[in-house]
């Protein structure tokens, strides 16, 4: 378990809830709603594992996927290969704090965030090329599905797909590009962008999932192939796709 303070410890868990009455999935469900609620497991922050959850409950461990997949069908948490359950919605409380960070954010911000995307991202996919490694190209290649994968209807977390952008940097191999990804994520563009994917759906999930992950390994196949210069312009390409389709669904009232 990991012992981060994103992280809450099978010492420091919540008192157990009572399981005379109701579904058991749902009070583990109500219980661990609660904790992501109260804060008590932060945004980004990790849920125990498993066996933690089911030991605490005394519960099966069934019992807890169930619940956990509950939170998953809420966009309260999503899972992360080798890293375990992530929460991905804050709590009312905390977005209202962080309210302010939206206050004076403009399409402007979003032009400069994207702008700099491509600057970084589309170079980095050129750097990927010449100089990944196993591990390296392993990390990208997790963070896509196969070709004949089905998606669910609902809409994809957007750090979800970030998390291939940040694979594709790392293989590049420099520590400043991924110093500058790093950066991306606090800036006042970037939250917009987030805005805009909690605020906005795609009228096609599906059909929307299915074209980005498909741009994602053609990335990963030039990559691959060390096709350094067309991995850079498929990467330029990919991130001014991704900006024009947010542009065309800020809605014309809604002011940024």
């Amino acid at each position: 378990m990991d012992s981060t303070p994103d992280a809450l410890t099978a010492d420091s868990l919540p008192p157990n809830p009572s399981m005379r009455e109701g579904n058991r999935s749902d009070a583990v469900y109500r219980s661990l709603l609660s904790w992501i609620e109260e804060g008590r497991i932060p945004y980004e922050g990790k849920l125990p594992t498993e066996n933690e959850l089911s030991q605490h409950f005394q519960v099966s461990r069934p019992v807890v996927r169930s619940a956990i997949a509950r939170l998953r069908s809420k966009g309260l948490v999503r899972s992360v290969q080798g890293s375990g359950t992530v929460v991905i919605r804050e709590p009312e409380s905390a977005a209202a704090k962080r309210s302010e960070v939206f206050q004076g954010s403009s399409v402007r911000d979003l032009q400069r965030c994207f702008e700099f995307r491509l600057l970084i991202e589309s170079e980095a996919a050129y750097l990927a090329a010449l100089r990944h490694g196993p591990a390296s190209l392993k990390r990208i290649s997790e963070c896509v599905y196969p070709p004949t994968h089905t998606f669910p209807t609902f809409s994809q977390e957007p750090l979800e797909a970030f998390d291939f952008h940040k694979s594709v940097v790392a293989a590049a191999d420099n520590p400043f590009l991924e110093k500058s990804m790093q950066m991306i994520r606090s800036q006042p563009g970037f939250q917009v962008y987030l805005r805009l994917c909690s605020a906005t759906k795609a009228p096609d999930p599906v059909e929307h999932r299915t074209r980005i992950n498909g741009e994602h390994r053609e990335i990963l196949r030039l990559i691959e192939r060390r096709q350094a210069d067309d991995a850079r312009e498929y990467m330029r390409y990919h991130i001014q796709s991704a900006y024009e389709y947010m542009i065309n669904r800020i809605p014309v009232t809604d002011d940024l």
